[in-house]
């Protein structure tokens, strides 16, 4: 498998190197060192070489628009695409349509048509199309929208087959902090009254426009709530049904490496993927002598191109030398090979030309070195390990880009400007070991620019960790020993290289307390230009409501940028802790 994907991912190298090319992919992947993704190792071996994991879309405030993305995702779908949806440009429950007030629908109904299209698109039979919708927290809707997969309420209302997500600012947690109002808005009143959108605005500028609006007495559809009331709420759904997950908007679009070019609105199925997106939107349907030519002018619809590290397996300079640039040319040469469900997902692909390096093997590294995930000294020996993978990962972009050139809209990104992670050249001199190798990368960024518009985003990896051989994504290991069960079959986990020496090393996520875990990711998030899929573990009986409060205030004050399922363990989950029994 690893030699016949190898061959299939050299092609778009020169007639002359690409055997040799082919063999160090398969020296990469077959030594564990790279992960490639299902779809990867799945459909390059086919005629429909769907390589990438997963997409994203807006979704405009009009019939056609809707319409013309539920059929991008049918289609995304039928290639084993997961989909992320930002609905928040949809008016709400009671808005206008067609200046008559009180006759629109509101979000959930298209939830629903989402929903039975995930299921109806159903990947060859394989399995159900897999989709995640996000919300902004200001929305008129948010209280159907949080009830979505609840088990109270009216079931003709629910959607129990998508993913739902809410957007969330700075002004939300500040309020929520200070126990002050929160005032939910139609995005189609707005839009009327301002010719501009509320969602599209950002950090200072969001703030502005959010408490103009809050002071407009011709806005008829706006509500005051109670912030903590909103969120007492979310956070029983999300003890309830694991869901939904979290967006913090405004940490994610500060550090937006192309703002230039846009705004990102949302995450998708993992929530690791934050990329710009902007939303189609039709133009005209003419009849063109015997055919009617339908038109369209595109948005920004995203690919997630990805592949992950094994840390398990990279731990050291000299294999970091040899791997990274192996990685990144395998990820650029699948964005050109890659067979694109639909030709807006192609356009952004070539304009931006993003992937998502992840990560796997976190608490393998830490326990195998007789370190523990919860501590300062395991916190500080990843700080130094992810500057190395930030270093080789630039490094390798901006050798691509002096050979390849760099990405059609680098023209006035922060990379243009000389600025990675939110951090000009001076932080990193002074604040690496390794002044010397940032010093000379910024000065070849400046030179040759980077040829990828977004660099990292560690998924989730549960099931491509199991295909290497070691711990999956950044997290703890959920216990030392325990039976996974899926779809197909019961499989033994073990921890990887477990023996005596190691053993107490391995911390165990289901007795861990989030806050630890919490630190863990805000070190890894400093060298991260997207987001990570962040899987949070609680055990409802030992965890209070204002514990859960705190987690995500917490996470949010540490720079996370989002948040994805919070899994609720059952009580007799605590009387079964191997690292306690002692």
């Amino acid at each position: 498998m690893y030699m016949s994907v190898a061959l299939f991912l050299a092609i778009p190298e020169k007639k002359e190197t690409r055997l040799e090319f082919a063999f160090k992919i398969y020296e990469e992947c077959s030594k564990q060192r790279i992960s490639l993704p299902t779809p990867t190792l799945l459909n390059a071996r086919t005629n429909y070489h769907q390589l990438s994991s997963c997409f994203k879309i807006n979704i405009g405030d009009d019939l056609r628009a809707i319409y013309h993305g539920i059929e991008n995702m049918a289609q995304i779908s039928k290639f084993g695409g997961g989909i992320g949806v930002y609905l928040g440009h949809i008016r709400s429950q009671g808005a206008m349509i067609r200046g008559v007030l009180g006759t629109s629908g509101g979000v959930n109904p298209w939830v629903k048509v989402i929903n039975d299209t995930a299921n109806a698109v159903n990947q060859l039979g394989a399995r159900a199309g897999a989709i995640s919708v996000t919300l902004d927290v200001w929305h008129r809707d948010i209280y159907d929208f949080l009830d979505l997969q609840t088990e109270t309420g009216d079931i003709r209302s629910k959607a129990f087959d998508i993913f739902p997500a809410i957007s969330v600012p700075d002004i939300f947690m500040k309020r929520l902090q200070s126990g002050q109002n929160w005032t939910l808005f139609d995005p189609h009143e707005v839009h009327h009254f301002y010719g501009k959108r509320l969602e599209d605005c950002f950090d200072t500028e969001f703030e502005a426009f959010y408490e103009e609006l809050e002071k407009d007495h011709r806005l008829r559809l706006k509500k005051t709530v109670s912030t903590r009331e909103l969120f007492k709420k979310f956070l029983k759904t999300a003890v309830e049904t694991g869901m939904p997950y979290v967006f913090f908007r405004d940490t994610v679009n500060r550090l937006n490496p192309n703002k230039h070019a846009g705004n990102i609105y949302s995450t998708q199925l993992c929530t690791e993927i934050c990329q710009n997106t902007s939303s189609t939107q039709f133009t005209s349907e003419e009849i063109d002598g015997g055919d009617i030519v339908i038109r369209y002018k595109p948005g920004d619809l995203v690919v997630c191109n990805l592949a992950s590290i094994n840390i398990a397996q990279v731990g050291d300079e000299k294999t970091m030398k040899k791997t990274f640039p192996v990685l990144l040319r395998v990820l650029d040469n699948v964005i050109t090979l890659n067979y694109y469900p639909i030709k807006e997902a192609q356009r952004t692909a070539m304009r931006y030309r993003s992937i998502g390096i992840g990560y796997l093997g976190l608490a393998e590294y830490l326990a195998t070195r007789k370190l523990s995930y919860e501590t300062v000294e395991a916190r500080n020996a990843v700080d130094t390990l992810f500057e190395r993978y930030a270093y080789y990962t630039y490094k390798a972009s901006i050798d691509l880009a002096k050979e390849r050139g760099s990405y059609e809209l680098y023209k006035g990104s922060e990379y243009e400007k000389g600025i990675l992670l939110g951090k000009k050249a001076d932080w990193f001199i002074g604040n690496t070991p390794h002044p010397e190798q940032w010093k000379s990368l910024f000065v070849g960024m400046k030179k040759y620019g980077v040829r990828f518009g977004y660099h990292t985003a560690p998924a989730p990896n549960t099931s491509t960790a199991g295909v290497v051989g070691t711990t999956a994504a950044l997290l703890p290991i959920y216990k030392k020993y325990f039976v996974e069960t899926n779809l197909s079959s019961s499989t033994i986990r073990v921890a990887p290289k477990l023996n005596k020496e190691n053993f107490w090393y391995y911390k165990e996520y289901i007795s861990m307390d989030m806050g630890e875990v919490i630190d863990m990711i805000a070190v890894v998030y400093k060298w991260i230009d997207q987001s990570i899929s962040f899987e949070w573990m609680i055990d409802p009986e030992r965890t209070s409501p204002a514990q859960l409060y705190g987690y995500y205030m917490k996470a949010w004050e540490d720079g996370i940028k989002t948040v994805y399922y919070v899994r609720s363990l059952s009580g007799e989950v605590k009387d079964d802790c191997v690292s306690c029994s002692g």
